[in-house]
């Protein structure tokens, strides 16, 4: 019970801590981000003035709307909707659906739209509830604890490293700091002010030390500068060629694997917990042993995870390699490509240190004094 309310009292804190955070005022806003926001009913599209480039378009697409939210709401107006033959950015609307736009009254007192994309903030709430109902139903306390992680994931990086790292912090420190930050909070939400909390964070911190090291070793080795990094070059713009595109890379490696190594190490933890909780005799070396063999089983597919997911959101590119007959030889050798497969490979690396890092310190911090045999 003492430790379900500490773990109640944590949770409420980091809420109240989220609120604040998200009470933050935005930092780089200009006219354009201030404009009201709105939703709209498309009721008729014009594409007159669409040229069919392939299976893309340029040109504009102009709509008859209705607003449907804000100071206008009933009002009705023409709104524009610019295509740039650009398949990852165009959207292509239709009577009937429902819009996200950005207008402002002109002089004359007509509202002057422009439509920004279909509106899908509905749909991603209730999706979001869906998964908060079944961490909640199936996880408990636990449960609630990883649904407010997530929540106060999400808006530190968001309130605090995206600002930094636009007021020119340097991104492997800032990244590294919101790593540690993070894997505190996530590890006392979901197991409190415990042995099992230390052993998992003493860890994942050790794996995410070494995580940031090879990646900077790994990046200078095979020349990598960060120049693959997606919007880079409106973002070197944006900020006057100040963004370090290398730093950056490397902030945005060791983050994107820190979560796999902070899953490891709580594995790990948890089961040398639930070891030593059942066999009260267990030495430290039993139980060493014990959590490297569990740390060996989750490596195992906890690496091919990580190739998996980062090969999967690269499936397309693959395909277009394959179709043009490109030789492996070649592939392996793109910038872009090595940049993903050093994320796996120093993602990997991270991983074979957590494991028996992790077991070595449970062993230590579970069995405080050496039984002999």
């Amino acid at each position: 019970m003492k430790k379900r309310r500490s773990n109640y009292i944590f949770a409420a804190v980091m809420l109240v801590f989220c609120g604040l955070l998200c009470l933050i005022p935005e930092q780089h806003q200009t006219v354009y981000s201030t404009l009201p926001r709105v939703q709209v009913r498309i009721e008729a599209v014009n594409n007159d003035g669409l040229s069919p480039i392939g299976i893309v378009y340029a040109g504009t697409q102009v709509c008859e709307v209705t607003v449907l939210t804000g100071e206008y709401k009933g009002q009705t107006a023409t709104a524009v909707n610019y295509m740039n033959a650009a398949l990852d950015k165009d959207k292509l609307f239709s009577a009937g659906d429902i819009g996200y736009a950005m207008v402002q009254s002109t002089a004359g007192g007509a509202l002057g739209i422009t439509l920004i994309d279909h509106y899908r903030a509905n749909t991603e709430l209730w999706i979001i509830l869906a998964l908060s109902a079944g961490l909640i139903l199936f996880g408990g306390i636990v449960g609630c604890g990883a649904l407010i992680s997530l929540a106060a994931s999400t808006i530190i990086i968001w309130k605090l490293l995206i600002p930094l790292l636009l007021d020119m912090v340097n991104p492997i420190l800032a990244a590294f700091v919101t790593v540690v930050v993070l894997t505190v909070l996530i590890d006392l939400l979901v197991a409190g002010f415990t042995k099992r909390c230390a052993v998992a964070l003493l860890g994942s911190l050790s794996g995410t030390v070494v995580t940031c090291v090879l990646a900077l070793a790994f990046t200078s080795w095979l020349k990598l500068d960060g120049g693959d990094i997606p919007y880079l070059i409106p973002l070197l713009s944006q900020t006057s060629l100040q963004i370090d595109p290398r730093g950056l890379f490397i902030g945005m490696m060791f983050i994107a694997n820190s979560g796999a190594v902070m899953d490891l190490s709580m594995d790990i933890s948890v089961s040398c917990s639930e070891v030593q909780a059942h066999s009260c005799g267990v030495s430290r070396r039993e139980l060493f042993q014990s959590g490297r063999e569990v740390g060996r089983n989750v490596l195992g597919t906890m690496a091919t995870t990580l190739m998996l997911a980062y090969s999967g959101n690269y499936l397309s590119m693959l395909m277009y390699f394959a179709g043009q007959g490109t030789p492996p030889g070649d592939i392996i050798n793109l910038k872009y490509v090595a940049s993903q497969l050093l994320n796996t490979l120093v993602g990997s690396f991270g991983l074979v240190f957590t494991a028996p890092l992790t077991a070595l310190i449970a062993s230590v911090l579970y069995v405080p004094k050496v039984i002999r045999r």
